[in-house]
């Protein structure tokens, strides 16, 4: 299946994890995205914006979403395409049970593709 990578920085003797290293399976979604084709990258990350937009109600994160990402521009490897930066900043300001849902359905779709 892959393997599970675990980011973490050291600062000042703090450990600091990225945002989705706190649910194993926001975490495992994301890994097994970054670690899929370019094309496949995109299309996860459609299916994410899909998601979350059908499944939350109070989306004022996202009118911020843009603008996060124009100041962050290419810090991550996400933020080097458009769409997976905004799907990654909509999973990651939707609510914690809804990142899991929606990151849930994400991996039945990875894995459904890579059976077939």
């Amino acid at each position: 299946m892959g393997i599970l990578k675990m980011y973490i920085e050291k600062r000042g003797g703090d450990l600091l994890m990225r945002w989705y290293d706190l649910e194993p399976d926001v975490c495992m979604a994301i890994s097994m995205i970054e670690c899929s084709e370019k094309n496949a990258q995109v299309k996860y990350a459609e299916y994410i914006i899909k998601l979350v937009k059908e499944k939350d109600n109070d989306m004022d994160y996202i009118k911020n979403a843009t603008l996060d990402n124009i100041n962050r521009k290419y810090c991550r490897w996400y933020d080097k395409n458009e769409i997976l930066s905004r799907a990654f900043q909509y999973l990651k300001g939707t609510k914690k049970d809804i990142q899991k849902e929606v990151s849930l359905s994400v991996l039945a779709l990875i894995n459904s593709e890579a059976v077939a």
